[in-house]
């Protein structure tokens, strides 16, 4: 029979103390940890394939070891969020619960779980600018550590991981005209029979508009149903604009109708019109011809830094933090604008 490995087996390897094991996988209070014997310990654990007892320590410390991540399945952007978590969570010894999106009645059963010590925690990952209050009363109620990816934007008391969108569009912005020297149209897209933007596309919008005005330069908004349907009415625009032009659209749809518009009227993306989206919504702005420059929204570090501040709302470790976390975004430059050679040309 193959030896149990223990803590003490972690701690020989890596060179360090049992008690510097266990604030790497519990975060031990009082207890500092350098990154170096983290890494050292987090080897150990990996190379000698150890794992830690959930039980023994739940009863040592009233906790579960493990997490809940909620979100909507078919959402790819969950996946990436979970992808994060999952990563910050086994380098702290945690567990992650996946819970599919079902309504109020999934959440209540969240808060369930939480009561039974099944739990200690919840991330979710929820459409920008998500608030649902009769929900943010039951999470403060329960007690129930708490943390949303892309929710709760304009209430501070509800901690959540979000995106500057205005900060977002800036970096858009300066880099295209950077590129370009020509002054940005913006391509609004929007859902539903009537224009209502979320709080990411009002901030996104607001921020267009005052770079405009800082640069000294016309705004020009194009707002449509993100449907596509009248294709009459974007090569309509496409046919008045001067060549080359310089668009920047709130959604990667938002370039794929552009580019739909530009094949007909024989317009070549990349030289005639410079496209860049502001989020990439679709997981397909690199697959485009030409790929399509854009500003990515991070999910996958969200997630990282949703799970790590949750974990440190459940062990105590930073009781005074802003519950708010800014992730920035990430501006890849691809052959739709220039500096990169187009493909066959």
């Amino acid at each position: 029979m193959n030896k149990r490995v223990t803590s003490h087996d972690v701690a020989k390897l890596a060179g360090v103390s049992r008690g510097v094991v266990s604030a790497v996988l519990n975060g031990t209070p009082g207890i500092r940890v350098s990154e170096e014997k983290r890494r050292d310990v987090l080897k150990a654990i990996e190379e000698l394939n150890y794992s830690v007892d959930a039980q023994a320590r739940s009863m040592r410390t009233g906790k579960s070891g493990c997490i809940a991540a909620y979100g909507n399945l078919d959402n790819p952007f969950f996946l990436q969020v979970l992808q994060g978590a999952q990563r910050v969570c086994t380098e702290r010894g945690y567990h992650l619960l996946l819970y599919g999106y079902n309504g109020l009645e999934s959440k209540q059963s969240l808060i369930a779980l939480f009561n039974q010590r099944r739990i200690d925690g919840l991330l979710t990952k929820d459409v920008t600018g998500y608030a649902d209050d009769k929900w943010a009363a039951m999470v403060k109620e329960a007690g129930l550590p708490y943390m949303s990816v892309e929710g709760y934007p304009e209430r501070e008391d509800v901690p959540s991981v979000l995106l500057d969108y205005g900060a977002s569009i800036r970096l858009a912005l300066d880099e295209l005209y950077k590129l370009t020297g020509l002054p940005p149209i913006y391509v609004e897209l929007y859902n539903g029979p009537e224009y209502a933007p979320n709080w990411g596309d009002r901030h996104r919008l607001a921020a267009y508009k005052d770079w405009m005005r800082e640069k000294l330069l016309p705004e020009t908004v194009w707002t449509c149903k993100a449907d596509g349907e009248d294709a009459d009415w974007w090569d309509e625009r496409l046919r008045q604009l001067p060549r080359p032009s310089a668009l920047l659209a709130n959604w990667s749809r938002g370039g794929l109708l552009l580019y739909r518009s530009a094949h007909r009227l024989n317009l070549r993306i990349g030289k005639e019109l410079y496209v860049m989206a502001a989020d990439n919504t679709m997981g397909a702005n690199a697959y485009m011809v030409p790929a399509l420059s854009s500003v990515e929204v991070p999910y996958l570090a969200m997630g990282e830094a949703g799970a790590g501040r949750l974990l440190d709302m459940i062990e105590g470790k930073h009781p005074q933090a802003s519950p708010k976390l800014w992730v920035p975004a990430t501006l890849v430059q691809r052959e739709s604008t220039p500096g990169i050679p187009m493909v066959g040309g």
